[in-house]
């Protein structure tokens, strides 16, 4: 034991009274050091300084009650008592005679610790066994121990048992409160939507924190049994509903934690409201009771994460909810049947008059206390209005459901389902883009809501009538009425009315089929559209997610798959992975197959397609075998509440039983066609370990048409690169050993071709002969290259033994690469037939890309002394095509300069064609213009990035050129090299010549809106000139906006004019809508308000010029508003210019540039409003700075301040509605 620990123990013991008088013989004055130094500790003792006023005046008084704490164990000392009670032993030690005393008695003091650790577990035992008796007494009188209490709230059915987490969830905050308040003395409301949910809460924190707590916490819910206990016990923790004489109970030292829910009073003052279950928490917990996740996951739906519905779900045993009265049943089921509504909608309140015969006003006044009654089955989140949860309410409620009530429903689902979009149609085929008006009268909440409720009246069992026949016979009629406008404007709600009735959809598309499929074709028909991320749109998604649903039962399995299969003979070139094929693959896969149908019924059902969809057939069983290697799948669609007990998540993928891969590749077989298509996909097939006990079927099938396909450059070529691909890798653990290579080896030498010029194809495919012993061709380059080309001009010198030279040139046209060729040529004859290739050239019986690599040969090995000889020799036989000759070996000074002395359809050739590697400095500029003559700007460009300095290409030449580029249109090479046309323009200094000057800026004009995402906007020519000079800004404006009244401009009646005018205002509009600078200001932003002030002066001239005075103010408040928002903003210059202004039009731009400014946002689905709520501190800032500078500039940040408040309350109400739902 330390010091301070024996001090301690010495305080303890004298409190508790237990220390023996003879011991302060030798010290008189010991008791009343003592006091003083107990008052010592009192002053430094952090606690109301009344308490320490009355504590430190009366110590005698005092520890009495002090004893109470320390000896009473169950409950334990409070922390301010422990704290007291340090402090004096600190003061007893730094005390030199309590000190001595200390070290004289230490012994016995040691030995009282030994008899107070007696007495006081004697005394624990005592109050224990007390309190145990007194509760025990008590039980069936309303008081029940938390541990007891947990018991029997989270026991239900089937043996499940909730764990504390599944009430803690996301609630960690609140816990900690009622564990704080468990510390002291307190009175604490906990607000739950239901009282049962607070209290389970308050006794699952309890019991999670220690088991201490828990001994102490009591769950009274009987007052006068409550008051009995409370008067018998001390330092308890009473969880409870009963508000009487709270605070008395507080005053005799106990803690009450009072449980309420919405319509109970409570002191907010110190009230915690519990906020939704953490959905992750949830299921978690769900799982950990031993639920499966997708059952867990579908009843975090169902329940909304409430606990008294989850309890409803799972089964548990409560009593009916206080709420449920005749007159309260009668009021909530109009509500249950529309599901929600949003009352800001006028066609939805209609809806609710309909339904419940009332009107709208005098319904929610009635039904809206049930929003705050306890277990309330109702929720409202912004204007919507919704059932927390559909289906366990119909459960309850679905025997109350009478006739009349099914009568006004039909109704109104009849009014919702002719709601059409009368634009639905041109929504499809329209292919730009375009803003559409809604036109339908209801909202989408209520559609679905009454969908839901369509399919629940369906699925829910009714003891007193059918409703299931009702809701068949309902749905049936109404698909009759659907055409392709119905089918668009419901298809998002296409899967309730599926799951509603599977019969009356698959009659449904069955029907369409017999009659030649008029809806299918147009809902099957991929729409190309020219806005669109992906490229094109598809309107068959809802359709497919409603047939994988069906697919899961197997009794709808066989229709679901006749129908995929009808709709995979639609041609479908879309980008998505939403396709048919794709579904009846998910649906039939060997893995985690989407369906509860075995393999035997799939595997009988897909033979029965098999003569009517051969092919499809075929393609689904390669596809199928192609995954059995797969390990991560896509789940399909799957209904809400139909099979939801069937529904379940895999904890692993089953082992594939080798007679299952066996069935699937007889079936391939007997349907495949055996097209060379076909036959490559079984090659591909057989050489995966997966099936290697179906790979002699596969080449036993192969074999039976080899004599079909011996010679097919395919098939071979397939088979060749298959066994290449296994032998380079021979050490792979994936690749078949030489031994099992050896039938694959054996069908391709059947099947191979005994044609030399077919055989031999192959080895000119690519630069290098990709041979299976050499794997890595950089390390080996030079060595491979010349094998390579050694085994070439061997098999082009066999092709000439056997057929003749002649056989080449025909050979050497059919194969990709060319060049090799060509080389082979050159390895075996040099240059001995130039002559001959020449003139076969000129007949056109060979490529430039031959002809090019032979001549370039040529040069290469004989020089450019005999290269001109030889030109001299073939310029003879044709000079019209010399350039080929001329061009070959790349740029040379002395071939250029040949070319030049011809004619210029010659010379044109010859630069259109040469390779520009590398030329003489001085010679650039030449080249450049030859080189632009015949509009090789790519190149041009590639040259002047090389070399982008001044003293080579002076700046006039880099301007000239990019502006032919863009004169002659070549706008395709201008955007895709705007990086290399970005550098080049960083390098040019704005020229002098007004000339030269006029041509750049009009240059960066045509091309800013591409050019602006390459440079900074201070390094672009255009506008560091545009924030010099205004009226280079004010034409700009004028060709986009009109002059003002009575100065109208003349309509040209030339078409050419017509355009080009259109061209220029689209550019000068997209100029002006990037254009975000603010004139007179440095690359930092600092603006100079003299020079600012002069520039506005000048627009304002230039204004009344250009006959545009109607548009000044928008540009001026287009410039405030792009000032930036430093740590200064807004500046008091700022502020001058907005009252200096004083005008309305201006303030609205600059509120406009402030709004746009904040750009696109993205967000996670349940975040909320949180970055409307920045804004809102940001513009909140800016408007306290402006307050006392600009009464303008303040209206216009507290606008902002409103609307983003607004949009943060829509955003909140959007992810507490989709946090419910998902």
């Amino acid at each position: 034991m330390t010091t301070l620990d024996i001090a301690l123990s010495f305080v303890i013991s004298y409190v508790a009274g237990i220390v023996p008088a003879d011991c302060f013989c030798n010290h008189k004055s010991m008791t009343e050091k003592l006091e003083l130094c107990f008052k010592r500790a009192v002053n430094k003792w952090t606690n109301n300084p009344e308490t320490q006023n009355a504590v430190g005046e009366h110590m005698r008084k005092y520890l009495p009650q002090l004893k109470d704490f320390i000896a009473h164990k169950p409950i334990g000392r409070h922390p301010k008592e422990n704290d007291l009670l340090r402090l004096w032993a600190e003061e007893i030690l730094n005390d030199t005679e309590c000190n001595t005393f200390l070290l004289e008695h230490e012994h016995q003091i040691m030995a009282l610790k030994l008899e107070e650790g007696c007495i006081t577990a004697k005394e624990i035992l005592e109050d224990t066994n007390n309190i145990k008796a007194q509760i025990e007494q008590l039980r069936n009188r309303g008081i029940t121990k938390s541990s007891v209490y947990w018991e029997q709230w989270a026991s239900g059915p089937n043996r499940i048992k909730l764990n504390t987490n599944i009430l803690l969830a996301g609630r960690e905050k609140e816990k900690q409160k009622v564990i704080e308040s468990c510390n002291a003395p307190c009175c604490l409301y906990v607000e739950a939507t239901s009282t049962k949910e607070a209290i389970a809460f308050v006794v699952a924190a309890i019991i999670n924190e220690s088991n201490v707590l828990a001994e102490r916490a009591i769950v009274a819910t009987n007052n006068e049994t409550y008051k009995d206990i409370v008067e018998n016990s001390n330092g308890m923790i009473f969880v409870t509903d009963i508000q009487e004489n709270a605070h008395y109970v507080v005053s005799r030292r106990h803690t009450v934690i009072l449980c309420v829910c919405p319509s109970d009073k409570n002191n907010e003052a110190c009230t915690i409201h519990l906020p939704r279950l953490d959905r992750e928490g949830f299921i978690s917990s769900l799982v950990g009771s031993g639920v499966n996740e997708a059952k867990a996951r579908s009843l975090a739906v169902d329940s909304a994460r409430d606990i008294s519905v989850l309890r409803n779900l799972l089964g548990f045993t409560d009593k009916i909810p206080v709420w449920q009265t005749t007159e309260n049943i009668r009021l909530i089921i109009p509500a249950l049947l529309l599901g929600e509504w949003h009352e800001e909608w006028q066609g939805d309140k209609d809806l609710v008059e309909s339904i419940t015969e009332k009107n709208y006003d005098n319904y929610i006044e009635e039904i809206t206390p049930l929003l705050f009654a306890d277990e309330a089955p109702l929720i409202r989140i912004g204007k919507i209005w919704k059932i927390k949860s559909p289906f366990d309410l119909l459960r309850q409620l679905g025997s109350y459901i009478t006739s009349s009530h099914l009568d006004r429903f039909a109704e109104v689902v009849e009014w919702v389902l002719q709601d059409d979009d009368p634009d639905a149609e041109d929504k499809m085929n329209e292919k730009g883009l375009r803003w559409w008006q809604n036109k339908q009268a209801f909202s989408e909440r209520i559609k679905e809501g009454v969908f839901q409720s369509l399919t629940l009246l369906s699925i829910v069992p009714c003891h007193i009538q059918d409703n299931k026949d009702w809701v068949d016979c309902f749905i049936e009629n109404k698909f009759k009425d659907f055409d392709l406008k119905r089918y668009l404007t419901h298809r998002h709600n296409l899967q309730w009315l599926v799951e509603a009735s599977p019969s009356s959809f698959i009659k449904f598309i069955q029907d369409d089929i017999k009659k030649g499929s008029p809806l299918l074709n147009q809902i099957m028909d991929v729409k190309h559209k020219d806005f669109s991320i992906i490229g094109t749109e598809i309107y068959y998604t809802e359709l497919l997610f409603a047939l994988e649903a069906l697919a899961w039962d197997e009794q709808y399995l066989f229709d679901t798959t006749y129908i995929l299969m009808h709709l995979c003979s639609y041609p479908n070139d879309s980008n998505y992975a939403n396709k048919p094929i794709n579904t009846l693959l998910s649906i039939y896969r060997f893995g985690l197959p989407q369906t509860y149908a075995p393999f035997e019924t799939r595997l009988e059902i897909l033979k029965s397609c098999a003569t009517k969809h051969p092919k499809t057939i075929s393609t689904l069983c390669v596809l199928l075998l192609k995954g059995l290697s797969e390990q991560v799948f896509m789940p399909n669609a799957h209904f809400r509440w139909r099979m939801r007990n069937r529904k379940e998540s895999p904890n692993y993928i089953p082992s594939i039983p080798t007679t299952h891969v066996i069935a699937i590749v007889q079936l391939l077989l007997a349907t495949s066609e055996f097209s060379v298509e076909n036959i490559k996909e079984m090659v591909n097939l057989s050489f995966d370990n997966y099936l290697r006990s179906c790979r002699t079927m596969f080449l036993d099938a192969i074999s039976k048409y080899k004599d079909k396909i011996k010679g097919n450059e395919e098939i071979t070529d397939c088979l060749r690169e298959k066994i290449n691909w296994h032998l380079q890798y021979q050490k792979s653990n994936w690749a078949l050993s030489k031994e099992e290579l050896v039938p694959f080896e054996k069908l391709l030498s059947e099947i191979e071709s005994d044609d030399i010029l077919i055989k031999n194809k192959y080895l000119f495919e690519n630069f290098l002969i990709k041979a299976p012993d050499y794997k890595d061709y950089d390390n080996d380059f030079l060595k491979k290259n010349k094998e390579t080309r050694e085994i070439r001009a061997k098999i082009i010198k066999q092709i000439i033994n056997e057929k003749g030279l002649d056989a080449v040139w025909p050979f050497a046209e059919t194969v990709k690469y060319k060049e090799g060729v060509a080389n082979a040529l050159f390895d075996l004859y040099g240059t001995d037939i130039r002559g001959e290739i020449y003139k076969k050239y000129c007949n056109g019986d060979l490529s430039k890309t031959f002809v090019n690599r032979y001549f370039s040969s040529i040069y290469s090995g004989q020089g450019e002394s005999a290269y001109m000889s030889m030109i001299e020799e073939l310029n003879s036989i044709s000079q019209k095509h010399i350039s080929i000759i001329l061009s070959a070996p790349g740029y040379q000074q002395t071939l250029a300069d040949f070319a030049s002395t011809l004619n210029k359809d010659v010379e044109k050739e010859y630069w259109e064609d040469v390779n520009i590697l590398s030329c003489p400095e001085e010679k650039y500029g030449n080249i450049i213009w030859k080189l632009c003559s015949v509009k090789r700007y790519t190149d041009i460009l590639h040259i002047i990035r090389i070399k982008n300095d001044e003293n080579t290409i002076s700046t006039d030449i880099k301007i000239r050129v990019l502006c032919e580029m863009v004169t002659n249109g070549a706008w395709d090479i201008l955007r895709s090299h705007m990086y290399e046309i970005s550098d080049i323009l960083k390098t040019i200094s704005l020229p002098k010549d007004n000339t030269t000057k006029s041509l750049l800026l009009q240059m960066e004009f045509l091309i800013y809106d591409n050019l602006r995402h390459y440079m900074n906007a201070h390094e672009i020519h255009l506008i560091q000139e545009i924030n010099k000079e205004p009226s280079l800004l004010m034409e700009i404006y004028a060709l986009v906006f009109k002059a003002d009244d009575g100065f109208e401009e003349e309509c040209s009646q030339d078409n050419t004019q017509v355009k080009l005018k259109l061209t220029m205002a689209n550019l000068a509009y997209r100029f002006i809508h990037n254009y975000h600078e603010v004139p007179c200001s440095d690359f930092s932003g600092e603006v100079d308000e003299n020079a600012l002030s002069k520039y506005f002066e000048e627009l304002k001239r230039l204004a009344k010029q250009y006959h545009r005075t109607n548009i000044f103010p928008m540009i001026i408040g287009q410039i405030l508003g792009n000032f930036r928002e430093t740590e200064d903003y807004p500046s008091e210059m700022f502020c001058r210019f907005v009252e200096h202004f004083n005008d309305d039009r201006i303030d609205s731009e600059i509120r406009c540039a402030l709004f746009n400014r904040r750009g696109m946002t993205t967000r996670s689905p349940f975040e909320g409003g949180t970055i409307e709520r920045h804004h809102i501190q940001t513009f909140t800032k800016y408007r306290d700075k402006a307050r006392y500078h600009s009464p303008r500039l303040t209206r216009i940040f507290e606008k902002l301040i409103k609307e983003y408040q607004q949009m943060a309350e829509k955003e909140d109400n959007e992810a507490k509605l989709l946090d419910i739902t998902n």
